[in-house]
């Protein structure tokens, strides 16, 4: 553990600090931020905590609340006191710009060290971030965390991935960290290279900045011979760092010292109980120059009952399945791509990529799944795959779906999040 002592604070101790932080917290958005004044004004909140309990009075956070206040509407400070800026990616639309204060990158760098330690990060890795450092967040965080472990940081950036499979022989890298669609990508290339990604030196990576399933984790485990970490952030909260999994690997601890985290459903905002799935909602405790208040993640998740076997006190929360505005409406049916992915991977025959398109027929619409074959096969093998990856959709997720096995480096290949649905009904 990074830090042993808040990882395993005791839950009621931990449950006061938070209480503590909610009630400085609520109160230095109000009077620093016109925006939350107005909006507790308008609704007759008293900014004024007494119970965690309380947080349920408070409004909700959207995007579109930040975007209507962009780019500094929400700063509680003189522009002087901060000294970094990072922006959204934007995959669903305009970008949200952050800034932090010296205190808030101190947290940031503390809540990733925390992760990348518990990834199995040591002062004694090679640590290469193949991430591209800019106003996203992903490299910096990984950087600023790698750092406060005391690792050697190899900050190689976006891209080229011949040049960063070359630089990992090279500089022995043990440790990577990035998106796992590109995780995958890599070991594609490494192959093509006639290196053997699991014969380099890396044993640990962790991924984070899209869903992916259980099963491609297993994938990459296998491809690279390395142990994978699932790490969970968004930009709003600090970028990547506000939870991340285990060694048990069944959970994601989220850092309550930081953040307070509820579950809600998502059509009625109402508070759900563990165990219950809905909807991620945030709020910064201890992000002084711009604090969030009960932040809508649209990430769906829930939160686990009890604590982990691994001595770590805070709470965990399911991987994310998906966002509630990325979830698919087919024919009355919910689907999220994660389930396709989930479907896709557990092929041995299938390769790392694939693409999922939605079409209207007439008045139906249908869903044709192309998935790339682990090498080039004849139209019986590939409707042989075809089939058996069909039929594990269906018991996945129910619906029937088309499904269509091609070459390999036929379908397009992102070093970013990897876009895996075209609707075309739109």
């Amino acid at each position: 553990m990074f830090n042993p002592k808040i990882e395993t604070l005791p839950r009621k101790e931990l449950r006061e600090l938070q209480l503590k932080r909610l009630k400085a917290i609520v109160l230095h958005a109000y009077e620093h931020v016109p925006f939350y004044r107005k909006k507790f004004d308008e609704a007759g909140i008293d900014p004024g905590i007494k119970t965690l309990d309380d947080v349920t009075k408070l409004p909700f956070t959207t995007k579109d609340d930040l975007r209507d206040n962009a780019p500094f509407g929400m700063l509680t400070s003189p522009m002087e006191q901060y000294i970094e800026l990072h922006a959204s990616s934007g995959t669903t639309g305009t970008p949200v710009t952050v800034c932090y204060t010296r205190n808030d990158l101190e947290v940031w760098s503390e809540v990733m060290a925390r992760c990348l330690s518990m990834a199995g990060l040591t002062e004694k890795d090679v640590f290469q971030i193949p991430i591209p450092y800019g106003t996203f967040t992903g490299a910096f965080g990984f950087h600023y965390g790698g750092q406060r472990v005391g690792a050697l940081i190899v900050p190689t950036g976006k891209g080229d991935s011949e040049r960063q499979l070359r630089l990992m022989k090279y500089y022995g890298t043990t440790f990577i960290a990035g998106i796992a669609s590109y995780a995958l990508h890599l070991a594609n290339v490494a192959k093509k290279m006639g290196m053997e990604p699991s014969g380099l030196s890396v044993r640990n990576g962790i991924f984070g900045a899209e869903m992916f399933s259980s099963e491609m984790k297993r994938k990459i485990m296998n491809e690279w011979g390395m142990d994978v970490h699932d790490i969970y952030g968004l930009t709003e909260m600090c970028g990547p760092g506000v939870s991340a999994d285990c060694d048990e690997h069944d959970g994601l601890h989220l850092w309550e010292d930081h953040f307070l985290a509820e579950i809600i459903d998502p059509e009625t905002g109402e508070q759900l109980d563990p165990e219950e799935e809905g909807e991620l909602v945030l709020t910064t405790l201890t992000k002084d120059g711009m604090p969030i208040i009960r932040y809508r993640t649209r990430d769906i998740t829930y939160l686990y009952d009890g604590e982990c076997s691994c001595g770590r006190t805070h709470v965990k929360h399911a991987p994310i399945k998906g966002r509630s505005d990325d979830m698919i409406i087919v024919k009355g049916t919910n689907i999220f791509p994660s389930q396709v992915e989930e479907a896709v991977m557990k092929h041995p025959e299938a390769g790392n990529n694939w693409l999922m398109i939605i079409e209207k027929q007439g008045d139906m619409d249908t869903i044709t799944v192309k998935v790339e074959g682990k090498q080039k096969y004849d139209e019986r093998e590939k409707e042989r795959i075809a089939a058996a990856i069909q039929k594990e959709i269906r018991v996945i997720t129910t619906f029937g779906m088309r499904v269509e096995v091609v070459d390999p480096d036929t379908l397009p290949v992102s070093e970013g999040k990897a876009r895996r649905v075209i609707d075309k009904r739109k």
